[in-house]
């Protein structure tokens, strides 16, 4: 039996995919809070950048009209285009829908950030979700409302993920009574986008240092809204919104030496 439990584990263990061990304070905000976010809002983007902790923060707003530049935001629809607010249970709003930049003393600009190091026997794989909302404005190409979600190995100084899009951008958005949403790559879990970074295919060791970075930019001329819901950074993939997750590698070994023990009580009897 002994030897029947031990190759079973070794199965299970070898046909288990890597995982990395990024150490993201907080990743998927579950804790109802921004804490171990960096959390930023100017009128520009540049090296001399105003931030602050996110410690025990729910929202942020360092405007003086209301506007918020980040918020930690409970499932639920977005009341503008419909698409969910989080992937899986809480998430981060980065922006938000009021066309607030330029009046009473708002932010054009607004991001949250989070350094962490890469952990573990390998690189393994990073999992992370993200959605993007903006307002129509019909400016030229660089004026418009723009996000970015971006991933820096500050070790190398490699830029291992860059996405950035525009309001003109074809073929990403999806246009809803004056207001675009991300079309995502998931038909069941419209707007979001489901990311999966093999972190040692683009260049990352054990032990460098990741930096993220979110960023929502409203319209130049006149301030049009941008934002982006940020979920569920993950060393496993995560499970489908409204599903329950698949059972855990002790689980399947589990279920599986209960089969043996079964079978072997029954060539008994």
């Amino acid at each position: 039996m002994k030897r029947v439990f031990l190759a079973v584990a070794l199965a299970l263990l070898l046909c288990a995919p890597a995982y990395a061990d990024v150490n993201f304070v907080n990743g998927n905000f579950d804790s109802g809070t921004l804490d171990g976010w960096t959390l930023g809002s100017q009128t520009y983007y540049g090296p001399t950048t105003y931030g602050s902790a996110g410690t025990g923060l729910t929202t942020w707003s360092p405007g003086t009209n209301g506007g918020t530049a980040v918020a930690n935001v409970n499932p639920g629809t977005d009341p503008i285009v419909g698409i969910p607010k989080s992937y899986n249970n809480q998430a981060a709003r980065i922006g938000d829908s009021l066309a607030w930049g330029y009046s009473g003393g708002g932010n054009i600009y607004n991001w949250i950030s989070q350094s962490a190091n890469v952990t573990g026997s390998t690189p393994g794989k990073l999992f992370f979700e993200w959605a993007a909302v903006l307002e129509i404005s019909g400016h030229a190409y660089s004026q418009t409302p723009f996000f970015e979600v971006s991933i820096k190995d500050n070790t190398t100084g490699a830029t291992i993920y860059d996405y950035k899009k525009y309001e003109q951008d074809g073929g990403f958005w999806t246009t809803d009574n004056g207001w675009k949403y991300s079309t995502g790559n998931n038909s069941s879990y419209p707007g979001w986008y489901v990311e999966e970074l093999d972190l040692a295919a683009l260049g990352v060791s054990v032990g460098d240092n990741l930096t993220l970075t979110a960023l929502a930019r409203d319209c130049t001329p006149s301030a049009h809204a941008m934002y982006v819901y940020l979920d569920g950074f993950s060393q496993a993939p995560p499970p489908p919104p409204g599903t329950v997750p698949e059972p855990s590698t002790w689980m399947l070994l589990a279920s599986g030496l209960a089969g043996l023990t079964a079978f072997r009580m029954r060539k008994r009897g």
